[in-house]
């Protein structure tokens, strides 16, 4: 009797180890918050466009840089800059202060660009960081949200920003965290 106890704890025990393990509940959370724009800069870099005129010296067997890459079409073309601020709100009628953001762009072709944004919010920060479609027709700016500090510590999820369709030119900007 005294050896089929310790069998039998240890079958028990090996069975916990090797049972399967109930999958991992996460919950999403979501923050809203309204974007006023306070600035915007553009960095256009015309003037150095003759130095991509040439064939990559890393690989001399690609072809050079298309000539419709950078045409004289108006709008940002490849390696161009916009960098935006924000105020941010936590209501629509923009009365409640909550933090600000800064959007830093870089272009690249067919009106698309990565960008990064940061958001210094009340109890800590978020940065976001993915490819974005920047053309006029594009409402949406869905971007993955990367990383956060204090209250947003190790924050992972998107941002999806859209007009809030008033005149004060605002962006809705939701967060899904995970």
């Amino acid at each position: 009797m005294s050896r089929a106890v310790p069998a039998a704890v240890v079958a028990l025990a090996l069975a916990a180890t090797t049972a399967p393990l109930a999958p991992a509940t996460t919950q999403e959370r979501s923050l809203v918050v309204y974007a006023k724009p306070t600035r915007a800069q553009f960095v256009n870099h015309n003037d150095d466009r003759e130095r991509g005129a040439l064939r990559n010296p890393f690989d001399p067997d690609s072809p050079p840089t298309p000539p419709n890459a950078n045409s004289a079409k108006k709008g940002a073309r490849a390696g161009d800059n916009a960098l935006f601020s924000f105020k941010l709100y936590s209501d629509a009628r923009l009365t409640r202060p909550v933090g600000n953001a800064i959007y830093h762009c870089t272009f690249n072709f067919a009106k698309e660009a990565i960008c990064e944004a940061n958001f210094t919010l009340n109890g800590g920060t978020m940065i976001a960081l993915g490819p974005a479609k920047l053309d006029s027709g594009n409402v949406n700016i869905v971007l993955p949200v990367t990383g956060g500090t204090g209250r947003y510590a190790g924050a992972h999820g998107q941002l999806t920003s859209r007009p809030s369709g008033a005149k004060n030119n605002a962006q809705i900007i939701r967060f899904r965290l995970l």
